[in-house]
């Protein structure tokens, strides 16, 4: 009589739970994408915003002119002190489209804080359009989601 012992697992019980582990990988890949594309909204439009207000105060408190200037092919933009000097550099993910629509570069607060000039950009993630306006007078863009 033979016998057997128990030190272990089978090939086979290994490839059924191997299996069963990629296909619970396999499901939950398009839920983890659409997650990753709201985290990433959520941040552009935080991080844009956030920008937009520093730009702002600092110009109100410093009297230099803070420019903005997006390159949408390239997938980031800039806020420039005076004519030359580098402040910040913001990547953003090729997923983030953005076409200037009456958004004139560059874009800069009068010391005032009133918006150097009105416009408006398309931004496109995914699937979802949103429009990003800079209106007349004194104030802060807002966004609206497209339908």
């Amino acid at each position: 009589m033979a016998i057997r012992r128990n030190d272990g697992f089978s090939f086979l019980e290994m490839l059924i739970v191997l299996s069963t582990f990629m296909l619970i990988i396999f499901i939950s890949i398009p839920f983890y994408k659409d997650t990753l594309t709201k985290i990433e909204e959520k941040n552009f439009f935080k991080q844009l915003e956030q920008d937009m207000l520093w730009m702002q105060s600092a110009e109100a408190v410093s009297n230099k002119t803070i420019k903005f200037v997006i390159f949408p092919d390239q997938y980031y933009y800039e806020l420039i002190e005076g004519t030359d000097k580098l402040i910040k550099r913001r990547y953003y993910p090729s997923t983030i489209k953005v076409k200037l629509e009456t958004f004139k570069i560059p874009f800069y607060f009068y010391p005032s804080g009133v918006p150097s000039q009105p416009g408006t950009l398309s931004i496109t993630i995914g699937q979802q359009k949103y429009k990003v306006t800079f209106p007349f007078g004194k104030g802060r863009f807002y966004v609206t989601k497209q339908t």
